[in-house]
Protein backbone atom coordinates (compact mmCIF):
# COMPACT_ATOMS: atom_id res chain seq x y z
CA UNK A 1 0.00 0.00 0.00
CA UNK A 2 1.45 3.36 -0.96
CA UNK A 3 0.72 6.56 0.90
CA UNK A 4 -0.14 9.48 -1.33
CA UNK A 5 0.07 12.95 0.11
CA UNK A 6 -1.63 15.75 -1.75
CA UNK A 7 -0.08 19.17 -2.02
CA UNK A 8 -2.51 20.57 0.58
CA UNK A 9 -1.77 17.69 2.97
CA UNK A 10 1.95 18.27 2.47
CA UNK A 11 1.48 21.96 3.32
CA UNK A 12 -0.36 21.11 6.52
CA UNK A 13 2.36 18.62 7.48
CA UNK A 14 5.02 21.30 6.96
CA UNK A 15 3.06 23.82 9.03
CA UNK A 16 2.66 21.23 11.78
CA UNK A 17 6.36 20.37 11.72
CA UNK A 18 7.37 24.04 11.84
CA UNK A 19 5.01 24.62 14.74
CA UNK A 20 6.54 21.73 16.68
CA UNK A 21 10.08 22.90 15.96
CA UNK A 22 9.35 26.50 16.93
CA UNK A 23 7.60 25.34 20.12
CA UNK A 24 10.62 23.24 21.00
CA UNK A 25 12.99 26.13 20.36
CA UNK A 26 10.88 28.46 22.49
CA UNK A 27 10.84 25.94 25.33
CA UNK A 28 14.59 25.39 25.03
CA UNK A 29 15.28 29.11 25.17
CA UNK A 30 13.15 29.41 28.32
CA UNK A 31 15.03 26.61 30.09
CA UNK A 32 18.43 27.97 29.07
CA UNK A 33 17.94 31.11 31.18
CA UNK A 34 19.22 30.53 34.72
CA UNK A 35 16.72 30.99 37.53
CA UNK A 36 17.26 33.97 39.85
CA UNK A 37 18.75 31.68 42.49
CA UNK A 38 21.37 30.51 40.02
CA UNK A 39 22.52 34.04 39.27
CA UNK A 40 24.86 35.20 42.03
CA UNK A 41 23.89 38.33 43.92
CA UNK A 42 26.12 41.38 43.98
CA UNK A 43 27.08 40.39 47.52
CA UNK A 44 28.04 36.88 46.37
CA UNK A 45 30.21 38.14 43.52
CA UNK A 46 31.91 40.64 45.85
CA UNK A 47 32.81 37.87 48.32
CA UNK A 48 36.57 37.29 48.63
CA UNK A 49 36.02 33.57 47.98
CA UNK A 50 34.11 34.10 44.72
CA UNK A 51 37.21 34.14 42.45
CA UNK A 52 38.43 30.92 44.11
CA UNK A 53 35.00 29.35 43.60
CA UNK A 54 35.03 30.34 39.91
CA UNK A 55 38.57 29.06 39.39
CA UNK A 56 38.09 25.73 41.16
CA UNK A 57 34.55 24.95 40.02
CA UNK A 58 34.35 26.96 36.82
CA UNK A 59 37.06 25.01 35.01
CA UNK A 60 34.62 22.14 34.50
CA UNK A 61 31.17 23.58 35.22
CA UNK A 62 29.11 26.66 34.63
CA UNK A 63 28.83 28.26 38.08
CA UNK A 64 25.03 28.32 37.84
CA UNK A 65 25.01 24.53 37.44
CA UNK A 66 26.99 24.11 40.64
CA UNK A 67 24.74 26.41 42.65
CA UNK A 68 21.36 25.39 41.21
CA UNK A 69 20.43 23.51 44.40
CA UNK A 70 20.90 24.46 48.03
CA UNK A 71 22.81 21.83 49.99
CA UNK A 72 23.74 21.11 53.59
CA UNK A 73 27.33 21.31 54.77
CA UNK A 74 27.69 17.52 54.51
CA UNK A 75 26.22 17.56 51.00
CA UNK A 76 28.61 20.33 49.88
CA UNK A 77 31.56 18.49 51.42
CA UNK A 78 30.55 15.38 49.44
CA UNK A 79 30.30 17.40 46.21
CA UNK A 80 33.70 19.02 46.78
CA UNK A 81 35.34 15.69 47.69
CA UNK A 82 33.85 14.07 44.59
CA UNK A 83 35.10 16.88 42.36
CA UNK A 84 38.55 16.73 43.95
CA UNK A 85 38.70 12.98 43.37
CA UNK A 86 37.78 13.59 39.72
CA UNK A 87 40.64 16.02 39.30
CA UNK A 88 39.39 19.46 40.33
CA UNK A 89 42.48 21.58 40.79
CA UNK A 90 42.96 23.39 44.07
CA UNK A 91 44.75 23.36 47.37
CA UNK A 92 43.16 22.40 50.67
CA UNK A 93 42.78 26.13 51.34
CA UNK A 94 41.03 26.57 47.97
CA UNK A 95 38.57 23.78 48.71
CA UNK A 96 37.88 25.26 52.16
CA UNK A 97 37.27 28.68 50.56
CA UNK A 98 34.86 27.08 48.08
CA UNK A 99 33.04 25.33 50.94
CA UNK A 100 32.69 28.57 52.88
CA UNK A 101 31.43 30.37 49.77
CA UNK A 102 28.80 27.79 48.79
CA UNK A 103 27.61 27.43 52.38
CA UNK A 104 27.15 31.16 52.74
CA UNK A 105 25.25 31.71 49.50
CA UNK A 106 23.89 28.26 48.56
CA UNK A 107 23.81 26.42 51.86
CA UNK A 108 20.91 24.79 53.64
CA UNK A 109 20.66 24.06 57.34
CA UNK A 110 18.31 21.90 59.35
CA UNK A 111 17.79 23.97 62.49
CA UNK A 112 16.70 20.87 64.40
CA UNK A 113 19.94 18.95 63.73
CA UNK A 114 22.73 21.48 63.24
CA UNK A 115 25.48 22.87 65.42
CA UNK A 116 25.94 26.62 66.03
CA UNK A 117 28.76 26.94 63.48
CA UNK A 118 26.42 25.84 60.68
CA UNK A 119 23.86 28.47 61.67
CA UNK A 120 26.56 31.13 61.57
CA UNK A 121 27.91 29.96 58.20
CA UNK A 122 24.59 29.47 56.41
CA UNK A 123 22.17 31.90 58.05
CA UNK A 124 24.72 34.61 58.86
CA UNK A 125 23.45 34.92 62.42
CA UNK A 126 25.84 35.90 65.19
CA UNK A 127 27.50 33.24 67.32
CA UNK A 128 25.38 34.48 70.24
CA UNK A 129 22.15 34.04 68.22
CA UNK A 130 23.24 30.60 67.00
CA UNK A 131 23.89 29.47 70.56
CA UNK A 132 20.52 30.90 71.66
CA UNK A 133 18.76 28.91 68.90
CA UNK A 134 20.49 25.68 69.93
CA UNK A 135 19.81 26.28 73.64
CA UNK A 136 16.14 27.03 72.93
CA UNK A 137 15.87 23.86 70.82
CA UNK A 138 17.42 21.77 73.60
CA UNK A 139 15.06 23.29 76.16
CA UNK A 140 11.80 23.36 74.16
CA UNK A 141 12.33 20.63 71.55
CA UNK A 142 12.52 20.72 67.77
CA UNK A 143 11.17 23.66 65.82
CA UNK A 144 8.03 22.82 63.87
CA UNK A 145 8.30 25.73 61.42
CA UNK A 146 9.66 29.20 60.85
CA UNK A 147 7.16 30.81 63.22
CA UNK A 148 8.44 28.62 66.05
CA UNK A 149 12.05 29.49 65.19
CA UNK A 150 11.27 33.21 65.13
CA UNK A 151 10.12 33.01 68.77
CA UNK A 152 13.63 32.38 70.09
CA UNK A 153 14.18 35.33 72.47
CA UNK A 154 16.79 37.85 71.42
CA UNK A 155 17.42 36.42 67.94
CA UNK A 156 17.33 38.89 65.04
CA UNK A 157 14.29 37.67 63.10
CA UNK A 158 15.16 39.96 60.16
CA UNK A 159 18.37 37.99 59.60
CA UNK A 160 16.42 34.74 59.73
CA UNK A 161 13.83 36.13 57.28
CA UNK A 162 16.60 37.08 54.86
CA UNK A 163 17.78 33.46 54.82
CA UNK A 164 14.42 31.73 55.14
CA UNK A 165 14.94 29.71 51.95
CA UNK A 166 18.05 28.14 53.50
CA UNK A 167 16.21 26.81 56.57
CA UNK A 168 14.78 23.31 56.90
CA UNK A 169 13.13 21.61 59.85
Amino acid sequence: MSLRISRSSHTWLMIGALTLVSSGLAAASRTAVPSPQQQPSAEATADANYPVFLRVCGDCHDASRVTATRRTKVDWEDVINTMASKGAAGSDEDFEAVLQYVLRYYGKVNVNRCVPAELVAVLQVTQKDAEAIIAYRKDKGDFANFDALSKVPGVDVKVLEAHKDAITF
